[in-house]
This record gives structure tokens, sequence and C-alpha cells, in this order.
């Protein structure tokens, strides 16, 4: 059985990042971002599948997920599992979108994976309560 990916996807300003031992990084915060309109009251972030595909469609978003793959894919042996840490400013809409992205890919290739979203749903760790 091959190694299980775990991914964990999260926002880079709540300051608990995932701690692993040599983690595939994927920095998803120079991604774009659809308008606060198209955001308004979406709670699933980048698991919505609007948001997802305007997030992985873009030219930035298909060169972050292939070169992702191709990291993750290096490391793919017999058992164990391969970390893979997904940043964004907030961990609302970019990371998890290319982690929900990836998870797609790796399953439809056998992968197992399995797929931890730190901060989605958690407000704005800037703004006041």
């Amino acid at each position: 059985m091959p190694s299980t990916v775990v991914i964990t996807s999260y926002g880079t300003a709540h300051h608990d990042a995932p701690q692993d031992i040599r983690p595939v990084t994927v920095d998803a915060s120079a991604l774009p971002l659809p308008d606060a309109a198209s955001r308004a009251g979406r709670r699933r972030g980048g698991r919505d599948l609007a948001i997802r595909a305007f997030i992985i469609r873009s030219a930035a978003g298909r060169f972050v997920v292939g070169q992702a793959l191709e990291r993750i894919r290096q490391r793919i042996g017999p058992g164990g599992h391969i970390a893979v840490h997904i940043c964004s400013p907030y961990g609302r809409y970019r990371s998890v979108a290319v982690a929900e992205e990836l998870a797609a890919r790796l399953r439809a290739a056998g992968i197992p994976v399995q797929i931890v979203h730190r901060h989605l749903g958690r407000p704005d760790p800037s703004q006041p309560i």
C-alpha cells in the first residue's frame, strides 16, 4: 500500500502552524481570491466549488498545484505517511482550495489522503471578537 498523504491547510496569521518532520510545504498566499461579494456568506471557504474553481483555474493556481503534486509524488513510497502543509494568510480560501484539489487528484490516482483544515471557519485573528 502506498504512503498515506496527510494534508493540513492553515492560516499563518493564526500563529499555530502544524508541526511535522520534513513536510512538503506549499504557500498559497499569492493565489488570486474571488472578490468579497463572491465570498460573502460562503461558510465552506475554499471547499465551495465555485471558489475552488476560481482559485485553481488561474495560471498561478495550476502552477502551485502542479508543483505540489510533483513534490508529493517524489516522496510516495511503500507505507508511512507524507505530511503536506498548505498555508495562506487566514486559512479559509486559498489553502483550503489547494488542499481539496490536491486530495482529489491524489485520491483519483489511488493514493490514500486525509485532510485537516485547521482554520476554516475561524475568524480573522486581527479583527476584534
